[in-house]
């Protein structure tokens, strides 16, 4: 952190006599030599101390046609306190009515859509209607059924428990709980046809819907939550072992008709339960090293048990005095030279004030295209030099965050530049050489609720009344149908199925992906394959398991191992088989695009799926996050966090610009990398900093499971119905509990545990809550 660039720019906050900050000056600059430019955002509350009008320091400067300057935000509240109206600059407006209970029973929008929901007696949600504004009635898209209070039911502790949800596109069934409330047996069964779904009132006809195959998984908890066995839909059975603490120790895989295999066979850890060894069951070792003072990841080595100075991976990074990342330099790459340029493996970073990401440099395929698509992979063992250089990106961003300009020089050949149009008074952005570009508003390029309606010229995408994308357009044809990727969600709202349509000569191909708990069932008419893939998520290590039930590809072994290593913000950077073998290598830009990446053969190089933050690349070049799609070329999401302004008033942009030293797991709020954290022991085995979040929010609807997986599951099942908003009590309870877990560090934290506790109904956090968090989030950063 370069002293002259950080000289008097504090950030300022004026504060009400009722302690409620209504305005907050932040000063920016992105290099020392250019003037400070004072960042103004302002805030508007009600005499109960509820925020009714939101400004960002573009609005507080524009104004619109008559002269008004017009919020970011604005929120109507209810008698009770609870928002019914909301009106954004990014998403539009929302209406709510509410129940005598608070439950929500109707909500409107901006498209002309809305939806309705029927509650039995015990005010517990039997149906939930839709209707978009070009349809002339309602359609039932969730039907819900409860059990009874008989011993029969007793017996598989279902009394009053959901046991039947019907949504978008798949029927799920609950067979059995535990008494800690966690599903111990569920099925899914999806619709014959993936058309708009309209659920009939009676069984028979429902069941007439569904397809005959049932996918049944089911799972075994110890007493304290964790999770001890699992069998998927294809009797698959995965095994965990845990230490005296709750540590995750071993991990196994028994397939179907086979012996065990050990996928994870130890961990250790530090005295602030951060993981520092991990042994992958094909022998490879990872090891962290942590700075003794500010916890921070300094090293992060792999190697091949026995072959510890021939390292598959040595990455070692740099920060500033604040906890940012400067450089990360992998010292197990070779150093190669292309047009008299030496090509190394280090990346390196700057920042301006407000430590956003304006400069990086780095390696890459020299023949990489500006846009969506994969860079030409290379083959191992090629030496051919050229198609290695050097880069230097630099970005420029408005005073709320959206990207202006990308500039990307290369360091032989031609580079590019890239420039965003962003709308005059909202965040909607596209490039400025997109084909639905009409300033200020940029005309057709977002629908009414701000989603994104095209990728490139010809990419329609189509999104239901619920704003989540269910139809691209990959290939668009005058006289014949389009080429298409097709999507199917659960009632959670959670991507459950995938279709991709190609047409050629006549002929339909579908290559289908069903996504089951553990499990990916993937099927492609064209090459006739039949393909089950079994993912374990342990620690860093992510294990895919390829099992052919048909078509098995020419040179690849059934149940293929490929075990995924990822680097600190969890892309998959190494894959390795089940020998410790290399499969695959990638590295990326900053904003998550591929920058170069190899593999040992064509065959298996087209069997990767996961990439960046260790999420699924489509075929449009999306990322799906669980909540919502990324567009890494872009740098930004192409439509609105769906949980309103949590993450800042800027619903489209990515961590806030600061890609390598935060990430957001689901599409809704940042957070920071897992490695990252200080809060690893005990029984939550991910980052605690989340455990916390998904807890704050309130968000169960059943008792407290000990896993961060749960939880952020949870978070989306709870948006299918809407929410209860937390009192005045509760935000001061989330903001004690997050700052003390950030002085503790350790979930341990009694204000931790008492907020879990009470953690028993859906509900949505205010602002004022994730505000905190993310000064938590900065704390954690800088070590503190």
């Amino acid at each position: 952190m370069p002293l002259p660039l950080h000289q008097n720019t504090p950030t300022l906050t004026a504060i009400d006599p009722r302690g409620l900050a209504v305005r907050a000056v932040a000063y920016h600059r992105s290099t020392a030599k250019i003037a400070l430019e004072a960042r103004i955002s302002r805030q508007a509350f009600s005499s109960s101390g509820f925020v009714l009008e939101q400004y960002g320091p573009r609005q507080l400067l524009a104004s619109d046609s008559s002269g008004v300057k017009k919020a970011c935000r604005v929120t109507v509240y209810s008698l009770s306190g609870q928002p019914i109206y909301s009106d954004s600059t990014d998403e539009g407006w929302r209406l709510t009515l509410l129940g005598a209970a608070g439950q929500w029973v109707h909500r409107w929008d901006g498209r002309g859509a809305q939806l309705k929901c029927d509650y039995d007696a015990l005010l517990r949600p039997l149906a939930v209607f839709e209707q978009a504004a070009d349809e002339s009635s309602q359609r039932c898209v969730q039907r819900l059924e409860y059990a009874g209070g008989s011993t029969a039911e007793a017996v598989s502790n279902r009394c009053g428990r959901r046991v039947l949800h019907d949504g978008h596109c798949v029927r799920t069934h609950f067979e059995q709980y535990d008494l800690l409330g966690h599903v111990l047996k569920q099925g899914r069964r999806f619709l014959r046809e993936t058309a708009t779904v309209n659920w009939p009132l009676q069984p028979a006809q429902r069941e007439a819907l569904l397809q005959d195959e049932d996918f049944v998984t089911s799972w075994d908890f110890s007493a304290l939550g964790e999770e001890l066995q699992q069998v998927d839909a294809k009797n698959n059975v995965k095994d965990s072992c845990y230490g005296s603490t709750g540590e995750l120790l071993e991990v196994g895989i028994t397939l179907a008709g086979s012996a065990r295999q050990v996928i994870a066979e130890g961990a250790d850890y530090n005295a602030s339960g951060q993981m520092t060894a991990q042994r992958a069951g094909n022998g490879v070792v990872s090891e962290w090293r942590y700075g003794a003072g500010s916890q921070r990841l300094e090293r992060l080595s792999t190697y091949r048990s026995g072959a510890k100075k021939e390292r598959l991976q040595d990455l070692t990074y740099t920060y500033d005095p604040v906890g940012h990342i400067l450089q990360i330099v992998d010292a197990a790459q070779p150093i190669q030279w292309s047009s008299n340029a030496q090509v190394a493996a280090v990346s390196r970073y700057e920042y301006d004030t407000l430590y956003q990401l304006v400069r990086a440099s780095g390696r890459e395929n020299a023949h990489n295209p500006a846009g969506a698509g994969l860079p030409m992979r290379a083959t191992f063992g090629t030496v051919d030099d050229s198609q290695w250089r050097n880069y230097t990106q630099t970005y420029t961003y408005d005073a709320d965050g959206n990207l202006e300009k990308l500039q990307h020089v290369p360091s032989s050949g031609s580079g590019y530049t890239r420039t965003m149009k962003v709308a005059s008074l909202g965040n909607q952005s596209l490039s400025s050489t997109h084909p639905l570009v009409e300033p200020p508003g940029l005309g057709k390029g977002f629908d009414l609720n701000g989603n994104q309606q095209q990728l490139a010229r010809g990419q329609t995408l189509s999104w239901n009344v619920s704003n989540r994308l269910v139809n691209v357009a990959l290939v668009v044809r005058d006289d014949a149908a389009n080429d298409e990727e097709l999507y199917g969600y659960d009632a959670g709202g959670q991507r459950v199925m995938k279709n991709c349509l190609t047409r050629a000569r006549g002929l339909t191909h579908r290559a289908q992906v069903l996504y089951l708990p553990g499990l990916e069932v993937r099927r492609d008419s064209a090459s006739g394959e039949w393909l089950n893939v079994v993912n374990i998520e342990v620690g860093r290590y992510s294990v895919r398991i390829l099992q052919w039930e048909k078509g098995l590809p020419s040179g690849l072994e059934n149940n293929a191992v490929r075990c995924n290593l990822s680097d600190h913000l969890g892309s998959s950077t190494l894959e390795l088989d089940e020998k410790a073998q290399l499969i695959s290598q990638e590295s990326y830009y900053p904003f998550g695009s591929t920058a170069c990446w190899a593999a040992r053969n064509a065959v298996e190089a087209s069997y990767k799926t996961q990439r960046y933050c260790g999420k699924e690349r489509d075929a449009t070049g999306l990322y799906y996050y669980g909540l919502r799609f990324y567009a890494p070329w872009l740098q930004r999401w192409i439509s609105p966090d769906p949980a309103g302004a949590i993450d800042g008033l800027n619903q489209y942009v990515m961590v806030h610009n600061n890609p390598m030293n935060r990430v957001d797991r689901q599409g809704m709020i940042t957070s920071l990398p897992t490695d990252w954290s200080s809060a690893g022991g005990g029984r939550f085995p991910g980052f605690g900093f989340d455990v916390l979040r998904g807890a704050g929010q309130g968000m169960l609807l059943g008792s407290l499971a000990a896993s961060v997986a749960y939880l952020t599951s949870i978070v989306g099942s709870a948006d299918a119905f809407g929410a209860l908003v937390v009192g005045g009590m509760g935000v001061a309870a989330v903001r004690t509990a997050a700052e003390e877990l950030a002085h503790s560090r350790w979930v341990g934290s009694p204000s931790y545990k008492k907020l879990v506790a009470g953690a028993q109904s859906a509900s949505v956090l205010l602002n004022a809550a994730y505000a905190a968090m993310r000064r938590v989030s900065d704390f954690l950063c800088a070590g503190r």
